[in-house]
């Protein structure tokens, strides 16, 4: 009698699904962006199943090591290492279920040969010899290795990647993710990032962000077939209920805000003016040390050729110290003057896409030099 039950599912499964099912299975998971700056671009993994054996795992390739003493330089040098690790389903699901983030599945359409190929690799690929890899923004991170994995591990598969009709940088993509969620640490990521993420990202370059994985694993085919032969949602994603006031706190607002506290001292100059130059210009030439230092002493390829340079400049910070000093030199009156124009200049052509925040700073700082040496002149 159990023998026939068997046989009967077996036939109901191979009319349902056209085939027999396997008690193994390999699936991407595709988890939804948070509101954390770790977690603003969503996460990939991929899911292994054995039925028979009792066995649900999820090999995540998002691992860092938060208890190396040297993580901070590393990660500001780009020579921060990612590792992929194995958990149950159960305890990668933890942090969705808490968050109350969308995890969708999508099985894969993968043969014996192909199961094995791809579990032997995944199994060699988390030993402790093997588990680091060099982590890149936009190269080599959690949703890349996905592609990069299935791709060499699977005889027969044909990706086709996810494209758009109007293709998007990689800077647009980036705002896209982070600017309603963190919207500054968008702006942060917005400054540190130079020319080379300002060009148009190709279909595969799409991958380095998971939900692209998940449409062009959608797409694909292997020896023939759709890659996908089951999608669902594990997880439905709860609307989050934001404050009224969260517009207020970006940095839009801020630029703004400088803007009209220069206007306001331009018309009625007030005692501490200076203070607030001094200050202003200080601030931004410390800026102007971390872009400088993320430019010609780092690994990252994304911070090179950064024209923000021109306004976080590190000149601004003898200006800014000699105008609370109640000083001025001529010479870096001159050459702030200079660097700011062409900030602006290219604020306003677009050389580089530059943050409306960054607009209203260069603006800003355009004008307290105007009237600085206005104020040298009259003097």
């Amino acid at each position: 009698m159990q023998t026939f039950h068997r046989f009967n599912i077996v036939v109901f499964c191979f009319l349902f699904f056209g085939q027999p099912m396997a008690s193994q299975q390999f699936s991407v998971l595709t988890c939804s962006r948070g509101d954390e700056i770790y977690s603003t671009f969503g996460h990939s993994a991929i899911r292994y199943q054995d039925i028979s054996q009792g066995i649900d795992w999820v090999y995540n390739y998002g691992l860092f090591d938060f208890q190396d003493p040297n993580f901070i330089p590393k990660f500001c040098m780009g020579k921060l290492d990612y590792m992929v690790g194995k958990e149950s389903m159960n305890d990668f699901m933890g942090q969705y279920v808490y968050q109350q983030r969308e995890v969708k599945e999508q099985v894969l359409n993968l043969s014996s040969a192909q199961r094995d190929s791809l579990f032997q690799f995944l199994e060699w690929n988390i030993q402790d010899e093997n588990k680091y890899y060099r982590y890149d923004f936009l190269f080599n991170n959690c949703a890349t290795k996905i592609i990069d994995v299935i791709e060499k591990n699977c005889k027969g598969i044909q990706m086709k990647f996810y494209e758009e009709e109007d293709k998007k940088t990689f800077r647009e993509h980036v705002h896209s993710n982070a600017e309603n969620s963190v919207p500054w640490i968008d702006w942060g990521m917005d400054v540190a990032l130079g020319m080379p993420v300002d060009k148009k990202s190709t279909a595969r370059e799409y991958c380095f962000l998971p939900e692209f994985v998940a449409k062009s694993i959608a797409l694909s085919q292997i020896n023939g077939q759709a890659l996908v032969v089951k999608e669902s949602v594990i997880i439905p994603e709860t609307p989050r209920i934001r404050s009224s006031w969260d517009w207020l706190f970006n940095p839009n607002i801020f630029g703004i805000l400088i803007m009209l506290i220069v206007v306001m001292l331009k018309f009625k100059p007030q005692s501490w003016s200076n203070i607030f130059f001094g200050t202003f210009y200080l601030l931004l030439g410390l800026g102007g040390l971390v872009i400088g230092f993320e430019w010609f002493f780092t690994e990252h390829f994304v911070t090179k050729n950064n024209l923000n340079l021109l306004w976080l400049n590190p000149l601004f910070i003898p200006y800014g110290y000699f105008i609370l000093r109640g000083k001025t030199l001529q010479i870096l009156t001159l050459i702030v003057k200079f660097c700011l124009t062409i900030a602006l200049i290219i604020a306003i052509l677009g050389l580089q896409d530059l943050h409306s925040a960054s607009r209203s700073l260069i603006l800003a700082a355009f004008i307290m030099n105007y009237l600085i040496t206005n104020k040298e002149t009259t003097n």
